[in-house]
């Protein structure tokens, strides 16, 4: 958008994987000039940082429908999301201890019912197929043979980048200062490069989305935590590894490029509470020996790697673990659509593709009630088979 531009259909207020999907859908949708405003780069912070796992092992029958939707996106990604989003579908293996084997077993069988392929694996068909895994504590495994691992920032930048022609305007590096209303109708968002008369605005400003609320009077229950990853060297013989969730070890691994595994903390997380405008980046010592435990448990042969650094970013964590999505009551043009780190990166496409259908006054494939601010007040919080986190 050139500085003179002043008016817009809709703003989107973030530029994460959240923010441009919403973007991306509502430009595509021919619903006008939209403009992603975001104050630092896309993708900069929580997006840029996730570990961009694509699977569908969730409990939740609209989660499922969501991730089964996300999966079909990113295997067709130029023609659904704008580009290659490097996807690779090298498999996503679940690792299912005696503690976990009911919930293992239950969602296995929601998975089939739903259509989706996957496969109960014996201990001695998961040594097959992951050598390297010591399987100590394994009853069995789950695998997703189509499912892997995307690059985010490439994501965003595709989503952004491809709906250009449709009247996507990104704005990197302009910060949203406020939000107007007249009465109880958005009428524009103020920014740091001046006011943007609109009637709709979408708030998917990440971690700074209770500060973005509060510019409407809303007061939303978030909580942030720091979340890392660390980096290792991939020793020879780990090409065919798929992507690795242990949830008894409260660990998972992926490949990181051609030379590196990225691994980090898994489900039920430890919130490590962060203020998101001063969230150190630096992987910090004691995390890393936290991480680096359960990982050498899990594949000896990692211990002897060398260590090639890591992050820490942010986690944005409402009281159920899934995203905030839709309209607010009682507020005209304004629709939010935030929270849900830790599955945040693959549902961010079919959310934004959903809410764009709920804003253009259509009704969307896959019903987003379920994700309404009020679910809260209306006592009716997201449940999830494998307990509180953000496993789904």
């Amino acid at each position: 958008m050139t500085a003179g531009v002043k008016t817009a259909d809709a703003v989107v207020i973030g530029g994460g994987i959240m923010g441009a999907s919403a973007a991306h859908f509502l430009a595509k949708r021919g619903f006008g000039r939209v403009v992603l405003l975001e104050k630092g780069r896309l993708a900069g912070v929580s997006t840029g940082h996730s570990a961009a796992i694509v699977r569908t092992y969730y409990s939740n029958p609209v989660t499922l429908e969501l991730a089964k939707r996300a999966l079909h996106m990113f295997e067709n990604d130029r023609d659904r999301l704008g580009g290659d989003c490097g996807f690779r579908p090298i498999g996503f293996l679940l690792l299912i201890g005696e503690r976990l084997r009911a919930a293992g077993e239950h969602i296995l069988e929601s998975e089939r019912r739903h259509g989706l392929h996957v496969e109960r694996l014996t201990v001695e068909e998961v040594a097959d197929l992951a050598p390297p895994l010591a399987l100590d504590g394994v009853s069995y495994g789950i695998l997703e043979s189509r499912s892997g691992y995307a690059d985010p920032t490439r994501t965003t930048e595709n989503l952004a980048a491809a709906a250009r022609p449709w009247g996507l305007e990104p704005r990197a590096g302009v910060a949203a200062m406020g939000v107007r209303l007249h009465g109880d109708r958005v009428v524009a968002v103020e920014t740091e490069d001046g006011t943007i008369a609109t009637n709709v605005v979408v708030n998917a400003a990440g971690p700074w989305a209770g500060q973005v609320g509060s510019w409407l009077g809303l007061k939303y229950s978030l909580r942030w935590s720091r979340e890392s990853d660390l980096f290792v060297e991939r020793p020879a013989g780990f090409d065919a590894l798929p992507v690795v969730s242990d949830p008894g070890l409260r660990v998972y691994l992926r490949p990181y490029g051609d030379d590196r595994i990225i691994a980090g903390l898994g489900a039920p997380k430890d919130i490590e509470p962060v203020d998101p405008d001063d969230c150190d980046p630096a992987l910090d010592p004691e995390m890393r020996e936290r991480i680096e435990r359960p990982l050498f448990q899990r594949i000896p042969a990692l211990a002897r790697a060398r260590h090639l650094g890591g992050y820490a970013s942010l986690y944005t964590i409402t009281d159920d673990w899934h995203p905030i999505v839709g309209p607010e009551p009682g507020l005209e043009g304004y629709y939010a659509f935030f929270g849900g780190s830790g599955h945040g990166f693959k549902l961010g496409p079919p959310i934004g593709e959903a809410l764009a259908d709920v804003i253009c006054g259509e009704t969307p494939e896959i019903d987003l009630s379920l994700f309404r601010p009020g679910r809260f007040v209306d006592g009716e919080p997201l449940t999830s088979a494998w307990g509180e986190g953000n496993r789904g």
